[in-house]
């Protein structure tokens, strides 16, 4: 995982851990129950989610607004394809207590952990995940289009299907392909014919070429 990219991760929890000491009790909106929460309790933001991105042979599994170079990630997953194997991150050096379903186990940032941990199949399986830390706790919960991206890394760390390389993804890329030559060439059959340039008019008293 890129240096500026744990920089930036360190940095968004630090400073969320630190909005949820100073914030007055009652304050803040509480998220309802089994929805999405930052370390404050306060509602996880809307567009927040499970975004996958595979680049350079590293898949990166992470919770956050989905803008993978300069975004937020409060939470993440990355491996290599076919290694069975991922490292997690959180944005900080001490250890967190990560619960799915009724899995649950404590993990060092970093660690290497299977993917069939029984944390990582229920998280599999559901979509949602406990991070406990220090003081301070999240709750990440995937919408429809985040479950999608869950299976996808995960078939990316055990199988090495890249998501662009699947028949699905080819098939709709030559469609896409075929509909823009089909436009192109009904664009080119509508366009006017080019008119020939006129003949010049021969000067007075010269007669006309034939």
């Amino acid at each position: 995982m890129k240096d500026t990219r744990m920089i930036r991760t360190v940095s968004v929890v630090a400073i969320a851990l630190t909005l949820a000491a100073c914030q007055p009790s009652g304050q803040g909106e509480a998220a309802p129950s089994g929805q999405a929460t930052l370390p404050s309790g306060d509602a996880m933001p809307a567009t927040y989610d499970w975004y996958f991105t595979p680049h350079g042979g590293t898949g990166e599994l992470d919770f956050g607004d989905g803008d993978w170079a300069e975004g937020i990630s409060v939470f993440g997953l990355s491996c290599l394809p076919e290694t069975k194997t991922v490292q997690m991150n959180w944005g900080r050096e001490d250890a967190a207590v990560l619960t799915s379903g009724t899995a649950t186990g404590t993990f060092r940032p970093a660690a290497s952990v299977p993917t069939d941990h029984p944390v990582l199949t229920a998280l599999k399986a559901s979509g949602a995940i406990d991070v406990g830390l220090s003081g301070a706790d999240m709750r990440l919960v995937a919408k429809d289009t985040g479950k999608a991206e869950i299976t996808a890394f995960f078939d990316y760390c055990d199988k090495g299907i890249h998501p662009a390389y699947t028949p699905e993804a080819i098939a709709a890329a030559e469609a896409e392909l075929a509909a823009a030559e089909a436009a192109q060439g009904t664009a080119a059959e509508t366009a006017p014919a080019a008119e020939a340039p006129a003949e010049p008019a021969a000067p007075a008293g010269e007669a006309p070429k034939t």
